[in-house]
């Protein structure tokens, strides 16, 4: 019977313990765990209230003058909008397994050591992170606000209260681009509105006199258009930025950091960059919030999550160094059992001089029995042994 590592067994969490009551980073949980937002959620709120604020005030004050189909298209605009923000608020955005129950002597072994990946002929170092403690996957990030690693991490956006990443990114896109039609909508109708009011009133057609009977006969209308407009200002841009990065395959943080400097391995011409931004399979979540806790902070391994991402396409079949094709290409994540290791594997596994790069990891593979999970939801080491 092979025994699993003393440090990968299950010593101080609970049995019953869930993952998201003990999650090591700065989200919220309702509904036992079904729903996640992040540690803004409170900003979110604000300029969800905000935004139905304005578009109530359009339907009281101004779509009573106007033809019902009016008011229908901006109440479909409306609920695109709130749909759209409340799906980035609460989607998982990609969010990495952590390992942040690694020995320090491996802690450093790691640090000190060099994975590389090929992308399209473009070498590509693999960051290790110091905080969750894992090799991040090309295009991940560590965000400091919300406390984890986020894959294809663009930024972290305090209006939707968390990340921005591979797995909300295209419910951002459609955020801004329906804020802005409802902007430009309301503050369009509200403008043609506001000059009918006035035009209708008695009096000379100076421009104060003008502006003066606006403010009397259609104040609300008035307001609608000043604000409707600062916030086309400020989201129109960014719509037209982000159009702009989805075209060229980059991210808000490869943009800013010149990451990949004027040959991006990711771009593979306008058509295959929307279509994996907007259209491709998001895939599951890497962690099941509301597994059961049975190891604190054990978790995947991450070479395994790139050697299968890389499998997918999602990189072009890049290869990793030192990862040895098929080393990792059943594994799955937080949907199974765990792989029986060798026990030569196990001591590479926490070994801080082994040249493996499986090194402070665990691979885990497909399995008809669920079991008990670890704390980001991988099955459970200690229930595991092979014959």
């Amino acid at each position: 019977m092979q025994v699993v590592p003393e440090h990968m067994t299950s010593q101080h969490m609970s049995p019953t313990l869930k993952v998201w009551q003990a999650w090591p980073g700065r989200h919220s949980f309702f509904c036992d765990g079904r729903v996640m937002v992040g540690p803004d959620f409170n900003v979110t709120i604000f300029a969800m209230l905000l935004t139905t604020g304005a578009t109530v005030t359009f339907w009281i004050f101004v779509c009573m003058e106007f033809p019902v189909w009016v008011f229908v298209v901006d109440l479909t605009l409306w609920i695109m909008t709130m749909g759209f923000m409340i799906a980035t608020a609460t989607t998982d955005p990609g969010i990495i397994p952590s390992n942040r129950g690694m020995e320090q002597a491996e802690v450093e072994g790691c640090a000190n050591a060099q994975r590389f990946m090929n992308v399209n002929g473009v070498s590509i170092q693999l960051k290790w992170c110091r905080t969750c403690h894992i090799f991040r996957p090309p295009r991940a990030s560590h965000c400091s606000e919300c406390n984890v690693c986020v894959e294809r991490f663009d930024h972290h956006c305090p209006w939707m209260g968390t990340c921005i990443g591979r797995r909300n990114y295209r419910y951002f896109l459609g955020f801004v681009n329906s804020c802005c039609l409802l902007c430009l909508y309301t503050a369009c109708l509200s403008g043609v509105f506001l000059y009918h009011k006035a035009a209708a009133t008695a009096g000379s057609r100076v421009a104060g006199d003008f502006l003066s009977r606006m403010l009397v006969h259609a104040p609300a209308a008035l307001g609608l258009v000043a604000f409707c407009g600062l916030i086309l200002l400020c989201v129109g841009p960014l719509g037209c930025y982000h159009c702009s990065l989805v075209c060229e395959n980059k991210t808000t943080a490869e943009e800013l950091k010149q990451t990949h400097g004027a040959a991006n391995p990711f771009d593979a011409g306008i058509c295959h960059n929307c279509n994996e931004s907007c259209c491709v399979p998001r895939g599951e979540p890497r962690i099941q919030f509301r597994a059961l806790v049975s190891e604190p902070e054990r978790l995947e391994d991450t070479c395994g999550l790139i050697a299968n991402d890389a499998a997918d396409g999602q990189y072009d079949a890049g290869t990793q160094e030192g990862l040895a094709s098929g080393d990792f290409g059943d594994s799955t994540y937080g949907t199974g059992g765990l792989k029986r290791l060798p026990t030569a594997d196990l001591d590479a596994c926490a070994s801080p001089q082994a040249s493996s790069p499986m090194r402070g990891c665990m691979r885990v593979a497909p399995s008809d029995t669920p079991g008990r999970r670890t704390h980001d939801g991988a099955p459970d080491p200690a229930a595991i042994v092979a014959a």
